[in-house]
């Protein structure tokens, strides 16, 4: 009876143990301010596209960058914005898309508390995004990849003890 105790004891355990995951954090919604801030994403992202203003990737970044809210994390988001620059380079980036990839950049730097299930989604968005407007694999999954060291860099989420298992 003894050791059928200690099973039931064990599986129990287990059950907890492995039922232990990662809570998902709050995604960013942009406010009346931000809405505005990503009307000049949007804006530097077609001048980039078109190669009408030499300095749209400048202004990129400097846009993206006052959302890191952390100094470590400015250069990781100027590498991100970087490569975002030069995958639309060129291309025909209409309105909407350019709106979505602006929401895209901004939510990947504003967001603080994500699980590692919400990162690897928001990087499978971003490849995917990527891929629908023109942009090749190859360059989408470089900036998903780097949309994680930016995850990465800002996040404000501390790892829990059960989240070791």
């Amino acid at each position: 009876m003894r050791s059928r105790a200690r099973y039931v004891l064990v599986v129990v355990a287990g059950l907890m143990i492995g039922g232990c995951r990662q809570a998902d954090g709050e995604l960013p919604s942009p406010d009346a301010v931000v809405q505005e801030e990503l009307v000049d994403v949007v804006r530097d992202l077609q001048n980039i596209a078109t190669g009408r203003d030499p300095q749209a990737p400048r202004d990129l970044a400097d846009d993206l960058r006052k959302y890191a809210r952390r100094p470590q994390a400015e250069p990781i988001v100027d590498e991100l914005s970087r490569r975002a620059a030069a995958a639309v380079v060129g291309l025909d980036l209409p309105d909407q898309a350019a709106q979505r990839m602006a929401h895209s950049l901004w939510a990947s730097i504003a967001a603080r508390e994500l699980s590692e299930r919400q990162v690897e989604s928001m990087k499978n968005d971003m490849r995917l995004l990527l891929v629908s407007i023109g942009i090749s694999d190859a360059n989408a999954q470089q900036i998903s990849a780097q949309v994680g060291d930016v995850q990465g860099a800002v996040s404000a989420r501390p790892r829990r003890w059960y989240e070791v298992f």
